[in-house]
């Protein structure tokens, strides 16, 4: 039985605690003074789908789940589902676009990421740390607005708005950090 620090609970991970098996939502660090830090998760229990929140000290531990993950291709989403594809047998599968949906933000039909399984049954998605997106929508800079620092909204070919600097164009590709959703540069074509 492996166990994994409670500060190793990143969002994604698949835990057993109390009988239960959890994947996290939300990861939060809280160091208050001398005090000793906590660690607050949000999780979602895979067995009845219910969201809560929990908390461990830095010593803690819990045991990691058996879980398999695999390269999958995301396909389409309607008004509630994602599709995908497992990239090993071509099965497809779906999951909930609101147990997802930040994920999505960065997501286009075809693009690769790692699925958790648990028992066969998929649970949750990883996508990279930075994805390519072009614009899709943004107003034109306008003349004295130069400060330094400004900024306007982009609206990106996922539809994911963001604040991107003033000589950002339609059409131009923008590297995105997708632990912040936040623009990171320009992608010279």
């Amino acid at each position: 039985m492996a166990m994994l620090a409670s500060t190793e609970l990143k969002v994604g991970e698949v835990f057993n605690d109390d009988n239960h098996t959890f994947v996290v939502l939300k990861y939060q660090f809280i160091k208050k003074g001398r005090g000793q830090a906590t660690i607050r998760v949000k999780v979602r229990n895979i067995e009845s789908n219910s969201i809560t929140e929990k908390t461990y000290s830095n010593e803690q531990k819990v045991e990691v789940a058996d879980v398999e993950k695999r390269t999958t291709q995301y396909l389409y989403s309607d008004e509630k589902l994602a599709y995908f594809m497992d990239n090993a047998d071509y099965s497809q599968f779906e999951l909930f676009k609101d147990d997802i949906s930040y994920e999505l933000n960065f997501l286009r039909e075809g693009d690769a990421v790692v699925t958790t399984f648990l028992n066969g049954k998929s649970l949750a998605i990883e996508i990279t740390k930075s994805v390519e997106l072009k614009v899709q929508d943004t107003s034109s800079a306008v003349a004295g607005n130069t400060a330094t620092g400004a900024t306007k909204e982009a609206i990106m070919e996922t539809g994911y708005k963001i604040q991107v600097p003033l000589f950002i164009n339609v059409g131009d590709m923008l590297r995105i950090n997708t632990e912040e959703g936040s623009y990171t540069g320009r992608v010279n074509s």
